[in-house]
């Protein structure tokens, strides 16, 4: 018994028993054709002979399908290493790591890593086999019954996989960020548009060589740095990168040349105009040992404060004794009490800003006169130089960082675009992360009218910790209330709502804080923008968990919402395309209920009896359809499979092809005039009597010719009457689609959608390799029909013909397609080859459709058409043919009369009609003349 497929066998197109070649590029609907020959038993026996993906495929899907053997071979086989593994990398997190994930506060481990998943997605091949890049490209697309299938991805899942997860995997706060970074997140050019892009700021500029300039000023210093007495401290302080460990080696630098009872270092941080003092290497003695503490805010007396940052303005040193500091200053916290004297020293930099202040506690052992002591103060200048120094890269890394988590913002926004709603929910999730709020919302706005919400949407802090949150595919809509004046003014200005202490603010409507069960504290809301600066939604975020929101919280929701607006843009666009694809589908599926034929029509023409092709004259050149009735050119196509012995050698069903046929009759419009069904079964006539009198069906083989007879059939597939020229002018829905070849390429691929509908697929019973070659040779031979490609190839058909029927060579792929493209056009124009009766009537025909498009360019371009679609010149319709039958015909037919003598009685069928054609143009030439003539002589 055939075991049933699994689930993701099925889902990813691979049958049990069947090896992937047969699923790479089939059909859409069937499946592939079994294993010929193979027992049931043999099969069972097969799975483990697959080697690579589908083995690994059908062992896992086993496994899934099978719980209780997965965990009873775990418990048996699997080695408590393994176990261990996987706990240690699914362990459960703290409640407050799966929020944030901070920066360790040794900043040497500051940069984040760019987490990408290996895992990646398995890929459903598509079911046509594989053929040419049209043919996998068309067919996929167009099968009535191969709809892509829009659905989420494995994000939707309740196991997401890392690549597509709602939040990145290391999550960092704005705050880790604040007065850290120099540069801006956004600047605005002159013409309003944000950048990302800013100016560098001035610590990238090049330095001064200050090392030639100290020797250029003093003549008597032989060394090469004042400092060269001391290298030890000029490697240890130079080569120290992170903040507080260098602001310790200072201290204790210090400490050491001074021999202070301890020396405190304090850093100083500018953001705008105000200073900032912290505590980076507070007491430090000479046995202080270095334990990684952090830096730390202290507490200054407001007069304290005062003289040190105008000591930091104007970058002197201050000396106070004891009596005096505790007079003026009271207790200071951070600074022993066994001194007599506390200097204050600048630490600056070679520009003289200062970058740090060094605390002296000296004793009486200490160094006198330590304000005017060179060396002290040489140390303080290396030691404001290494701090900026570390400032600097600190700022830089801090900046990468930042530049890290934005693209990591991007990135996680970005993939997995299937729905607006999904979009949001990591929207609102990283809003909560990044800015280490309470609440957020999300109001997108109406496209007429921005400040009316079409859709709100919320998540709140609490949601992250739900078990349920990995599965969630949308955020929550209409929890909680909005503040309309304050989101309405947002929206309509596009200005920017910070609000740090809601009770005392009169723009907040109070009466929202009747939920007891919460509180507004803090409030920010700040528009979305789309790419073109059209205000598309609000975000509203909701009480700051430390606080209030700062302009450096500003400044990430006002970058992040970059993100968020195009974001929102695309999916929207994408939600609009799936709309349009569905529409189309349902189009189609239309389309294709109508353009099939039906059961009834395929049963009445299989009960009819398929007359003989010697009594229908098939393989004379000089065959013509005018005494056929429509049904009889069905039974013609049949008998022409039948006597190319295509219908036995690859097994046709008989029934299927009856429905095929009239599926293809059916694609042709009747009210085209020339370009329809039996143009159609004329063409695929000629090919026919081409391969059986030249003999060529045996050199070209099986293959071929049923693709070339198929192709015959189908070849102006849904003509509108109208050339490619008419197309590209008229930029038609086709030459979009198309922009060479434009109508050859729309009959293929209706050529296709045909073979794929139900009850329509003649090649059910051909091998893979048989179905992917006659695809192949179907695409080759319509394309072959744009005359325009076959000016291009006439060259080669010459140098073939050259040297004769020995010129063939049915192994030769490239003499091969030079002879099926001649074939095919040799077909197309096989008109030309007709009783000159038939030929005269046909040309009418033509002439006819190609005065009808020369009527659409008057009307629809204003341009005058080419002579051969002037209505107006209808006259010279004998003149035209003449230059048809010489300058397009009869090279095509001359050549293959040189590979084959068989077919010279076509070259000799169009050089009479030539003739004929010159006769009637000089006829008409001396009518008109004599017309001329009377009107002179009326004058």
């Amino acid at each position: 018994m055939t075991p049933t497929p699994t689930t993701v066998q099925r889902k990813h197109g691979v049958g049990l028993f069947k090896p992937v070649s047969w699923n790479k590029g089939r059909r859409f609907t069937s499946p592939g054709p079994g294993l010929g020959g193979q027992t049931e038993s043999e099969g069972s026996d097969s799975i483990l002979n697959y080697e690579g993906p589908l083995l690994r495929l059908q062992i896992e899907a086993y496994l899934d399908d099978h719980p209780d053997f997965t965990e009873s071979y775990v418990l048996r086989k699997v080695k408590k290493s393994i176990i261990d593994k996987w706990l240690n990398q699914n362990a459960q997190k703290d409640p407050e790591d799966r929020l944030l994930s901070k920066l360790n506060r040794d900043q040497n481990n500051g940069i984040p890593e760019c987490i990408v998943s290996k895992d990646a997605p398995l890929n459903r091949e598509g079911s046509l086999r594989r053929g040419s890049y049209y043919v996998n490209q068309v067919r996929a697309y167009h099968s009535a019954d191969g709809t892509p299938v829009l659905r989420r991805s494995k994000s939707a899942t309740p196991r997401r996989k890392m690549s597509s997860a709602v939040t990145p995997h290391r999550k960092i706060s704005a705050a880790t960020f604040e007065g850290g970074c120099q540069s801006p997140l956004l600047t605005t050019a002159e013409d309003g548009t944000v950048s990302f892009l800013t100016v560098p700021p001035n610590i990238w500029r090049k330095g001064r060589n200050l090392q030639s300039e100290f020797l250029s000023l003093d003549k008597n210093v032989k060394e090469p740095a004042r400092l060269s007495n001391i290298p030890d401290i000029h490697d240890n302080l130079t080569s120290e990168m992170n903040q507080s460990s260098l602001c310790f080696k200072i201290a204790k630098n210090i400490s050491l040349f001074s021999k202070s009872v301890s020396t405190s270092i304090l850093q100083v941080k500018r953001i705008g105009q105000k200073i900032y003092l912290l505590g980076s290497a507070v007491n430090i003695k000479l046995n202080s040992v270095d334990d990684g503490s952090c830096e730390m805010n202290l507490n200054f007396n407001p007069e304290l404060y005062k003289s040190l940052v105008q000591l930091v303005h104007e970058a002197k040193p201050l000396s106070f004794k004891k009596k005096e500091v505790d007079a003026k200053f009271g207790d200071i916290s951070f600074i022993t009490d066994d001194y007599e004297e506390l200097v204050i020293m600048p630490l600056p930099d070679v520009d003289g800003k200062v970058h740090g202040l060094a605390f002296l506690c000296l004793g009486p052992t200490s160094v006198k006169e330590i304000m005017g002591n060179k060396l002290i103060g040489d140390i303080a200048k290396l030691s404001g130089t290494c701090m900026k120094n570390a400032t600097d890269f600190q700022s830089m890394r801090l900046e990468l960082t930042r530049s890290q988590v934005f693209l990591e913002l991007a990135r996680v926004i970005f993939d997995n675009q299937t729905s607006i709603e999904f979009t949001v929910l990591k929207m609102l999730a990283n809003f909560l992360i990044l800015i280490q709020c309470e609440r957020a919302q999300i109001l997108l706005s109406s496209k007429d009218a921005p400040t009316t919400f079409r859709k709100v949407y919320d998540l709140e802090e609490n949601d992250l910790l739900k078990d349920d949150f990995d599965s969630l595919e949308r955020p929550f809509e209409n929890r909680f209330p909005i503040n309309s004046a304050i989101t309405g003014l947002v929206a309509a200005l596009g200005e920017t709502v910070n609000i740090g202490d809601i009770s005392s603010d009169q723009r907040f409507d109070h009466n929202l804080d009747n939920d007891a069960q919460f509180e507004h504290r803090s409030l920010l809301c700040m528009p979305i923008m789309d790419s073109d600066n059209k205000i598309i939604g609000v975000v509203s975020l909701i009480n700051k968990k430390t606080g209030f929101f700062t302009s450096n919280d500003e400044n990430f929701v006002e970058a992040f919402g970059i993100f968020c607006g195009i974001s929102l843009a695309n999916v929207s666009n994408y939600e609009q395309v799936k709309a349009a694809e569905a529409r189309k589908q349902v189009a189609l599926d239309i389309m294709t209920y109508h353009a099939s034929s039906s059961n009834e029509e395929a049963k009445f023409l299989t009960r009819l009896a398929i007359p003989s092709a010697l009594s229908l004259q098939l393989q004379s050149f000089s065959f013509t359809d005018v005494e056929l009735e429509d049904i009889d050119t069905l039974t013609a196509s049949i008998r022409m499979f039948h006597d190319l012995d295509l219908i036995k050698r690859f097994n046709l069903d008989h029934s299927t092809m009856c429905r095929w046929i009239l599926t293809v009759k059916k694609n042709y419009r009747p009210e085209v005039t020339y370009h329809n069904w039996r143009h159609a079964f004329n063409v695929a006539q000629v090919m026919f009597s081409s391969l059986i009198n030249s003999g060529w069906w045996e050199g070209l083989g099986p293959i071929t010719c049923l693709g070339l007879l198929v192709a015959c059939l189908c070849h102006d597939l849904d003509h509108r009457g109208t050339n490619n020229s008419y197309q590209m002018a008229t930029n038609s829905p086709l030459a979009k689609l198309y922009s060479t070849s434009t109508l050859e390429r729309h009959h293929l691929n209706q050529a296709l959608i045909i073979l794929n509908l139900d009850g329509n697929r003649i090649f059910d019973s051909l091998s893979p390799a048989e179905y992917t070659a006659v695809l192949s040779v179907i695409e080759e031979a319509i394309l072959a029909t744009d005359l325009s490609l076959h000016f291009a190839h006439l060259g080669r058909l010459k140098n073939l013909s050259k040297d004769g029927p020995a010129g063939l060579d049915w192994e030769n792929q490239e003499k091969v397609s030079i002879t099926m493209a001649a074939l095919m056009t040799a077909s197309d124009l096989g008109a030309s080859t007709k009783p000159f009766q038939v030929q005269r009537k046909i040309a009418g025909m033509v002439a006819e459709e190609f005065w009808y498009q020369g009527d659409l360019e008057k009307a629809q371009l204003n341009t005058p058409p080419v002579p051969m679609m002037d209505r107006e010149l209808r006259h010279e319709l004998p003149r035209l043919q003449v230059g048809f039958c010489e300058g397009v015909c009869l090279p095509v037919y001359r050549a293959l009369a040189c590979l084959s003598p068989a077919l010279q009685p076509m070259e000799e069928a169009v050089i009479f009609n030539r003739d004929r054609w010159a006769e009637l143009a000089e006829n008409n030439q001396e009518e008109e003349e004599e017309k001329e003539n009377k009107v002179t002589r009326n004058l």
